[in-house]
Formats: C-alpha cells, structure tokens, sequence
C-alpha cells in the first residue's frame, strides 16, 4: 500500500507536513511494503488538479494524510475511492508511523467544511458560533 503526503519543502531534514494541497511543490509518496519514501515534485505527479487522482492511482496510491482539505479537494480524492485521513502532526515521520499503527482518523466532509470556514484555525481562536 502506498500513501501520499503533500511536503511543504524538498529539504529532507525538515520533513514538514504542508497546510495543505494549495500550490504544494513536493509530495511524499511512502510505499508502507518496502517502507521507503519517494520524493517528488508535485508538478510531476500532475499539471492540473483533476490529474492528480488518475496519476496517483497508476502509482498505486490508495491512502492521502493531510493536515488540512478544502471540501472539493476531499471530495476529489473520495471519487476515485483514495482515502484520506488526517494528519495530527505536522512532521511527516510521525505521521507515518501513526498510519502504521492505525491511529490517523478519516477525514470527514464536515470536518473540511469547518476548516474552510475557520481557515484551519481551531474553533476557540475566533467568536464565531459555527461549531
């Protein structure tokens, strides 16, 4: 099974987690069977938004973790059957070992909805009664 985690830059010391996929430049493709990571330009993978899913599906990625998703996004990825769950640490490491273990919930279309609306801010940083 391999898995894809958007990077927020090439540097293989930092290993950050991106927000998001807005204009995202590196992607994490980790293969769970052989246990190694491929890096990649985003614009490899795809030109365009609606490329992606097809171009990651011909690599056998069947699994996204990612800190935030827009609903369209979710939706996208939920079309072509790729699950996505999401990320409760911005290092990418400790993401995959969560996944290893199981314990990365999915991402829920209400779920990306409130971030959208709240920019990814958690509910108690605005006096907004939306939650």
């Amino acid at each position: 099974m391999k898995v894809m985690l958007p990077v927020k830059q090439e540097s293989a010391e930092l290993r950050q987690m991106a927000e998001g996929f807005h204009n995202i430049e590196f992607v994490c493709i980790y293969d769970n069977d052989s246990k190694n990571c491929e890096w990649l330009e985003a614009k490899s993978l795809s030109k365009t938004p609606g490329g992606l899913n097809s171009e990651l599906l011909q690599r056998g990625v069947s699994t996204i973790i990612s800190l935030n998703l827009t609903p369209m996004v979710l939706n996208l990825f939920k079309r072509s059957s790729i699950e996505v769950l999401k990320a409760l640490s911005s290092d990418i490491n400790e993401n995959i070992r969560l996944f290893e273990e199981s314990e990365l919930p999915s991402y829920s279309t209400q779920e990306s909805r409130s971030l959208q609306a709240c920019n990814g801010n958690s509910c108690s940083s605005c006096s907004s009664s939306c939650a």
